[in-house]
């Protein structure tokens, strides 16, 4: 019973999918199972943290997955409006700052705006507690990348070394992909 109940807590923070960095994503495969918007995290996912850099390999596969006829929308926890608007600009999609991931508002609220569903939507973030976490609670997909860049703030030095304690545990378990 308490095994039953540990699976299913963590099923929470379980990603679909675990790959190096976002450009590894499977576009053609999200496609093909029904995926039509991309949210996607901006720090440590399209960026290295608190940057606003954007590498050639993430334009071009913002680019693709645009082509293919994905939304693209970055979804981010960072404070600075300006900042996530100015790589969303930069890469023409759409971007929301202050998301509060784990919460689901924005989520919700943006797939009502276009008449789509969770199951036709995925997350993809560096953050179990955060954007994993976020995209399980709506109901959505979820694709955890390795991060960019080590961060250097409070959260980097207990959450990050929770997040490899959770993996552990995940893939003791076989419920990582």
């Amino acid at each position: 019973m308490a095994r039953s109940l540990l699976r299913w807590l963590l099923s929470f923070l379980c990603p679909d999918w675990h790959v190096n960095k976002v450009t590894d994503v499977p576009l053609t495969e999200l496609w093909q199972s029904g995926i039509r918007v991309i949210f996607v995290d901006l720090d440590n996912t399209l960026t290295a943290w608190g940057s606003r850099e954007i590498s050639e390999p993430v334009r071009n596969w913002v680019q693709e997955a645009k082509a293919k006829g994905f939304q693209v929308v970055i979804v981010s926890n960072a404070g600075f409006r300006k900042r996530v608007a100015q790589v969303a600009d930069a890469l023409g999609i759409i971007g929301i700052a202050t998301a509060s991931k784990p919460r689901r508002f924005v989520f919700r609220r943006y797939l009502e705006w276009k008449g789509l569903t969770v199951q036709q939507a995925v997350m993809i973030g560096d953050q179990i507690f955060t954007d994993i976490l976020a995209a399980k609670r709506a109901g959505m997909k979820a694709i955890l990348v390795d991060p960019l860049t080590e961060r250097k703030f409070i959260t980097g030095r207990i959450q990050r070394p929770l997040e490899l304690l959770t993996l552990k545990l995940l893939r003791r378990m076989k419920m990582l992909p």
